[in-house]
């Protein structure tokens, strides 16, 4: 009689942990937030097989404090990216081997059929593109929608590189964040979920 009382316990309290593993308790996650996504600090790294048959690791790398955004991209050399969202002009810091270079936006790139061809800050703003998605985004672990995952890390510097770069959105910590899921909208308004996170 007593192994079944305990027998008993130890199943409903097996299946209380499991349920709140799994959310059966009816809490549904939510996305994280435009102003959480400008004032989140993290890191991540991802680490891969590379070119000349796997012989070579190729590392891609995210480092965000509030504002910067500094990617990291070794392939042969190390290339780096650093994007203040909350800094005017529109600009890009590219850093290399050779030192570090500036890319100010004196154009759009949307309209451009070859956006790499036409301006130094379009090529930088492509590559950066092309280097999120392919190394990050593909292959990064997590939901896109959590910010403690890896893929929400870089989903989140993603979504706000592009509304920087494209739609000229300059962000700041202390005032509402524009919704950076939004496409296409002005540099002023700002998400409902957002302005109830602030108030």
């Amino acid at each position: 009689m007593e192994f079944i009382k305990f027998s008993l316990v130890f199943l409903l309290i097996s299946a209380s942990a499991l349920a709140q593993t799994i959310g059966i308790q009816g809490h549904t996650p939510e996305r994280f937030t435009s102003k959480a996504c400008v004032d989140g600090v993290y890191k991540m790294k991802m680490t891969q097989k590379g070119p000349l048959f796997g012989l070579l690791n190729q590392e891609f790398t995210i480092d965000k404090t509030g504002c910067i955004i500094n990617i990291s991209h070794h392939k042969y050399l190390t290339k780096e990216w650093v994007i203040d969202v909350c800094r005017e002009p529109i600009h890009i810091k590219i850093k290399s081997a050779t030192g570090t270079d500036v890319a100010k936006k004196t154009e759009s790139c949307a309209n451009q059929e070859k956006p790499s061809e036409t301006s130094d800050f379009c090529s930088q703003y492509s590559e950066i593109v092309n280097v999120i998605q392919d190394e990050g985004l593909i292959f990064a672990q997590g939901d896109r929608d959590d910010l403690g995952s890896d893929h929400g890390k870089t989903y989140c510097a993603y979504l706000l590189i592009k509304r920087y770069m494209e739609d000229g959105v300059v962000f700041s910590r202390y005032t509402d964040a524009p919704d950076i899921f939004a496409e296409k909208q002005g540099p002023a308004a700002a998400s409902p979920e957002d302005k109830k996170v602030i108030d």
